[in-house]
């Protein structure tokens, strides 16, 4: 277990969100639009509007990606601002694009990986920008979404079950940690599956909830309770994975369908029933603490610190929280 423990501490995913910490200072903590505040460190921008909220996201697209796979990159920059909008309970509205392409040629596929995968989610593109012969290429894709009940990543409590939910049927992109499990399914089934979150949102089964990006489960379990300002023991044997996949790879896997969420102990089996009707993979793997400090345990009752956010704050996000 400790061997573990270092290796993802010393992992290229959780060094990279460290060096937000280091940013961190210059960003806005808070922000209030008409009175109510807009918390900074949630998977979308949270908007109160009347009875429901406005999402906004966005999202670059890792460089070596878009260089050595643009289609996949276009494909990749809508799938990862979908999830960020179900992963808050709400639902896409539309998207807009800004690329800057070094070709036509790396034009037209991420465009189309973009087009495609934005037909297949259901969701506009309504605009954005486009510049040719760039020295360098890079892609944003920024997100408008809609929620009527809030899985906000600032409202983990104590006692809370951790559940993990994925889609283990799949295969890594070549020579990326990305796992993809969408890729054969059809389009109904990739929607009626996020569905499911929006769903679980507004009959009021979870307190809180994120997707599992780039940083990992790991390193999305991290942030999550960061913002929470909590802390989590963590059964590692308990979390379902590929068989053929090492626990270390998964942990730090970007699965293309993979969602954390916090709730009531009460709520579990309701939520798990939803997923696993649906064929989908969903565990609970921890529970959430007061303490802040992240602590693995396994079969065998042995328990090993892996984090302390009170000493050391992941993105620093923590400090947003509001007394």
């Amino acid at each position: 277990m400790r061997e573990l423990i270092e290796s993802l501490k010393t992992s290229e995913s959780l060094v990279q969100k460290q060096a937000i910490r280091d940013i961190w200072k210059y960003l806005p903590k808070a922000s209030t639009i008409n009175g109510n505040e807009v918390l900074l460190g949630d998977d979308t921008a949270a908007i109160k509007s009347d009875d429901h909220y406005l999402l906004i996201a966005g999202e670059g697209v890792y460089t070596p990606l878009l260089k050595s796979n643009p289609y996949l990159a276009g494909r990749t920059s809508v799938l990862t601002n979908v999830n960020d909008i179900y992963s808050m309970g709400g639902r896409p509205i539309a998207i807009v694009d800004v690329l800057f392409s070094s070709s036509m040629q790396n034009t037209k596929e991420v465009l189309k990986g973009i087009n495609d995968n934005a037909e297949r989610y259901k969701v506009p593109v309504v605009g954005g920008h486009i510049s040719q012969d760039s020295e360098c290429s890079s892609l944003s894709v920024f997100i408008l979404g809609k929620a009527k009940n809030l899985l906000s990543s600032f409202n983990a409590k104590e006692g809370d079950d951790l559940l993990f939910v994925s889609n283990s049927k799949g295969k890594f992109v070549s020579g990326f940690n990305f796992w993809d499990s969408s890729s054969m399914l059809t389009d109904d089934e990739v929607v009626e599956d996020l569905e499911l979150i929006a769903q679980i949102a507004e009959e009021g089964l979870a307190d809180a909830a994120k997707d599992v990006s780039m940083a990992g489960l790991i390193g999305s379990v991290l942030m999550l309770l960061e913002s929470s300002q909590k802390g989590a023991l963590i059964n590692i044997d308990n979390i379902p994975k590929p068989c053929e996949v090492p626990l270390k790879d998964w942990l730090l896997a970007f699965p293309s369908y993979g969602f954390i969420f916090s709730l009531r102990p009460e709520n579990t089996d309701k939520v798990k029933d939803k997923f696993m009707k649906k064929g989908l993979t969903c565990e609970s793997i921890g529970k959430v603490t007061s303490d802040m400090k992240i602590t693995f345990i396994n079969e065998k009752n042995e328990k090993e610190l892996f984090w302390n956010l009170g000493t050391t704050p992941l993105i620093g996000v923590g400090n947003s929280v509001p007394n």
